[in-house]
């Protein structure tokens, strides 16, 4: 019967992570993925090569088998979490810090390299370093399942939260010199049990990371086909799916009403006409900015097109609609107060309807044709107006 020792173990979770890795910077390399897909397979190969040098030990100099290995460990560590935090903030973290720490660690291991010397030492500060990026991936991937409701994100989540406590657990047994030997190979107490551990959390957690970012990829593409290019607002599928949607039922249930307000610019063609297409653009990327700062997560905004949008407020009525409509209109004006200099008064024009939230789904035309009704009425008054349907 075949018997897998500490070492063989370790070579197994090494050659895996190796393996993964690259592949997974094979396929960056087609192109067709964001660098976060190299800085993954980095990080597994970096991991990877660290634990296979480790397995190693008393057969190459000390050097490479605890400086290098743990240093590509944690290296591999880091560069998962700057691919997370990448995923979730889009933009590069501050790298000096890192660089700086993961130096000053490579100086601790060149002074602590004696192989049968400070064991407990290396392991106390490999797991903190490395359970330190784990908690930071956890905090990330938590942050995108909460923020984008990518259901995959929980499970990294909590993947890498179990990692975290599992080199807690070393660190503690480090500290407390219970690591069960004296030797990153010893077959007894904690060591064992996290080299087990790890044996299951790595292809888990590798696995889990490529379900988030497909469905991440497959969210975004969907987006895309749902959106306006231009202004990043719904179009019309994409407010009739946003509309029968499940959290937006849930959200409508608790409130008897909804308001809907279309939303015209004035004088839009002037725009167009007299400074060009391409202004006219900006103005409605303007107008998008505006609006989305202006409204709660919940509420939904689309262009119908043109210059005309749609925004829908659940659980507010008339008088919400009202404030909503005035703050949009303030912040335009103020927004476009230089196109003033060219002769141009460019304002927004907005009719309001009030209906049922449980009927939303059922009666968004009709809704749409009252709240149209009272845009008209602001335009024939003399546009720069809010009229609701009820006044009308």
């Amino acid at each position: 019967m075949l018997q897998l020792d500490v070492k063989t173990i370790y070579f197994l979770v090494g050659l895996f992570a190796t393996t993964t890795g690259l592949v997974l910077f094979a396929l960056s390399t087609t192109g067709r993925f964001d660098r976060w897909l190299k800085y993954w397979g980095i990080s597994n190969i970096a991991t990877g090569s660290g634990i296979l040098l480790l397995t190693f030990r008393d057969i190459i100099p000390d050097f490479y088998s605890i400086v290098l290995a743990n240093m590509l460990a944690i290296i591999g560590y880091y560069l998962l979490m700057a691919t997370t935090q990448r995923l979730y903030h889009r933009r590069r973290i501050a790298v000096k810090p890192h660089l700086l720490f993961l130096g000053i660690l490579t100086v601790l291991f060149i002074l602590m390299r004696d192989a049968d010397s400070y064991y407990a030492e290396r392991t106390v500060l490999t797991a903190l370093t490395c359970g330190f990026y784990a908690y930071c991936v956890a905090k990330s991937t938590l942050r995108i399942a909460r923020k984008e409701d990518i259901t995959s994100a929980y499970l990294v989540s909590g993947i890498f939260t179990v990692a975290t406590v599992v080199f807690a657990m070393r660190a503690i047994a480090g500290l407390t010199h219970h690591l069960g030997g004296d030797s990153v190979f010893a077959s007894g107490g904690v060591n064992m049990w996290t080299i087990l551990l790890a044996a299951i959390i790595g292809p888990l957690w590798n696995m889990s990371m490529l379900l988030m970012i497909m469905e991440r990829i497959n969210r975004n593409w969907i987006g895309r086909a749902l959106r306006d290019p231009l202004t990043s607002a719904l179009n019309r599928e994409g407010l009739k799916a946003a509309i029968e949607n499940n959290s937006m039922r849930r959200q409508s249930d608790a409130h008897p009403v909804t308001a809907l307000l279309l939303v015209d610019i004035d004088h839009f063609k002037q725009v167009n006409d007299k400074l060009g297409h391409a202004f006219g653009d900006q103005l409605l990327c303007t107008f998008a900015d505006i609006v989305h700062h202006q409204l709660r997560s919940s509420d939904l905004f689309a262009r119908q097109g043109g210059d005309e949008f749609v925004i829908i407020l659940p659980a507010s009525g008339e008088k919400e609609a009202q404030d909503v409509a005035e703050r949009l209109q303030n912040s335009f004006a103020h927004a476009t107060e230089k196109l003033k200099q060219d002769g141009l008064s460019i304002t927004l024009s907005i009719g309001i309807a009030v209906a049922a939230s449980d009927q939303i789904a059922h009666s968004l035309n009709s809704l749409m044709e009252q709240a149209d009704s009272a845009l008209y009425q602001s335009k024939h008054h003399g546009r720069n107006r809010i009229t609701s349907a009820q006044a009308a």
